[in-house]
C-alpha cells in the first residue's frame, strides 16, 4: 500500500515544478499562464499539454459521444486534464475560469519524460487515479439521486471550498450562482431556483446577496439523509 500523505506532497504543484525545473529544457516546454475570470479554453483529443492548476477555480465541462455534458469543479492541486495514456484525451472538454486562474501549461511528452526519471514509484499518476476514483464514485452516487437530493448533495460538497462563519454556518464562494449550481447538480436552472426558494423559506439558505450564506448545515444534511 502507498502512503497517501507522501503522494499528496510529491504530486503538489510546488514540488512538481521543482522537479520539472531540474531539466534544462524546462523553459522550452513549460509556460506559466494566467486566465481572467470568465475566460474559456476548449480542448479536444489532439491536445498535447497538461495544465497544472496553481491557484483559482475552474468549471470543467465534458461533452461525451452522445453530446451529453457533465460539469465538474476543479481546484488546486488537481490537474484540470490528466491523460494517463496518450490516447485518453476526451473528444471535447472546456475549461472556464470561475475566478482569476494561474496554471502551468506543460508539454505532454516533456512531462512524461521527467516523470519516468524522477517518479519511479508513479506517485503522480497514482495520486491522480485516486482523485478520479473518488470523483467517479461521487458522480455515480449523485446520478442515482432525485433532482432535489442532487442539489442538496452538491451544496454540501461545496462546503470543502467554503468559509466557515460559525459551527453550523458557512459562506459559499462568490462565484456560486443558480446556473453553476444547476450545472454541477445536473438539474435545470428553473428547478434549482424553485428549490433554493424553499431552502430560504426554511431559513437554511440566504441568497439575496453575494456570497450566499448557508445558515444551517445540519438542517441541509437532514434533508439529504432523510428516511426514504
Amino acid at each position: 500500500m502507498y502512503p497517501k500523505n507522501i503522494m499528496e506532497v510529491f504530486a503538489s504543484p510546488k514540488n512538481l515544478i521543482k522537479i520539472l525545473k531540474r531539466d534544462f529544457q524546462f523553459n522550452r516546454f513549460c509556460v506559466e499562464e494566467r486566465f481572467k475570470k470568465g475566460d474559456t479554453i476548449t480542448l479536444d483529443s489532439k491536445n498535447e499539454f497538461f495544465y497544472m492548476l496553481e491557484s483559482g477555480y475552474l468549471k470543467e465541462t465534458y461533452t461525451d459521444i452522445l453530446n451529453i455534458q457533465f460539469h465538474l469543479l476543479v481546484k488546486p492541486p488537481h490537474f484540470p486534464i490528466f491523460a494517463t495514456t496518450e490516447d485518453e484525451m476526451p473528444q471535447s472538454v472546456s475549461l472556464t475560469a470561475l475566478t482569476d486562474v494561474r496554471w502551468w501549461k506543460i508539454d505532454f511528452h516533456f512531462f512524461k519524460k521527467v516523470l519516468y526519471a524522477e517518479d519511479p514509484r508513479s506517485y503522480v499518476v497514482l495520486h491522480n487515479l485516486l482523485f478520479v476514483k473518488s470523483r467517479l464514485y461521487e458522480l455515480v452516487v449523485k446520478d442515482r439521486m432525485e433532482a432535489a437530493d442532487r442539489i442538496y448533495y452538491t451544496l454540501l460538497q461545496l462546503l470543502d471550498i467554503s468559509f466557515a462563519t460559525a459551527k453550523n454556518r458557512a459562506e459559499f464562494p462568490r462565484f456560486l450562482d443558480y446556473t453553476l449550481l444547476a450545472e454541477l447538480a445536473s438539474t435545470s436552472r428553473s428547478y434549482t431556483v424553485t428549490l433554493l426558494g424553499e431552502l430560504r423559506e426554511k431559513e437554511i439558505l440566504v441568497t439575496h446577496k453575494k456570497p450566499w450564506q448557508l445558515e444551517d448545515i445540519a438542517a441541509l444534511q437532514a434533508l439529504l439523509f432523510k428516511a426514504k
